[in-house]
């Protein structure tokens, strides 16, 4: 849960407080143009904002989901692929929107009680690219929003089922980032 105007928040504490990335695994509601004025703020002060695409198997060219759709440069816009290199059933796409896919269905992760439970979402492939561009800004910290998204972008697995679904056509591949990177 949350609103609009909390999320608007946690990207300028964020920002103000030396974060170099945010994922963010959440959506819902439509265009905000104070949200697209945090993200473009987050923008100006070097903060990339992975975002994940939605889970209701439309197109988001066609049906904008936000804060995936926002066009600014430091957004990236993450697909849940399955084990097999498929689209998963629930994602949404765009060849215009979505940026890339990765892996989003059983994916483990903590709970509380100290425990751990799968999951299935775009909000399970999202933190798994915040995380790689944490490694790859680690490999190489003065890199920028626009050379980790390239490399991001540049090196990616060629999948069929994101062909024309995504603006990549392919499946984050961390060693190839790191590569790509230098």
């Amino acid at each position: 849960g949350g609103s609009t105007a909390g999320a608007i928040s946690a990207v300028l504490y964020a920002v103000d407080n030396g974060a170099d990335i945010t994922s963010n695994s959440w959506g819902g509601g439509g265009f905000s143009l104070a949200m697209l004025e945090a993200i473009e703020y987050a923008n100006e002060n070097g903060v990339l904002f992975v975002a994940a695409a939605g889970n209701s198997s439309s197109d988001n060219d066609s049906f904008p989901h936000y804060p995936s759709n926002y066009d600014v440069p430091n957004v990236i816009s993450v697909a849940a692929t399955d084990r097999y290199d498929d689209k998963a059933s629930f994602s949404s796409w765009g060849a215009a929107s979505v940026d890339l896919g990765a892996p989003g269905v059983d994916i483990r992760s903590t709970v509380p009680g100290n425990s751990y439970a799968s999951y299935s979402g775009t909000s399970m492939a999202t933190p798994l690219v915040a995380g790689a561009a944490a490694i790859l800004l680690q490999a190489k910290p003065a890199a920028s929003i626009e050379q980790l998204t390239d490399a991001l972008f540049d090196s990616v697995e060629p999948l069929e089922a994101l062909d024309g679904k995504t603006v990549t056509g392919g499946r984050m591949n961390l060693d190839a980032a790191l590569e790509e990177l230098g």
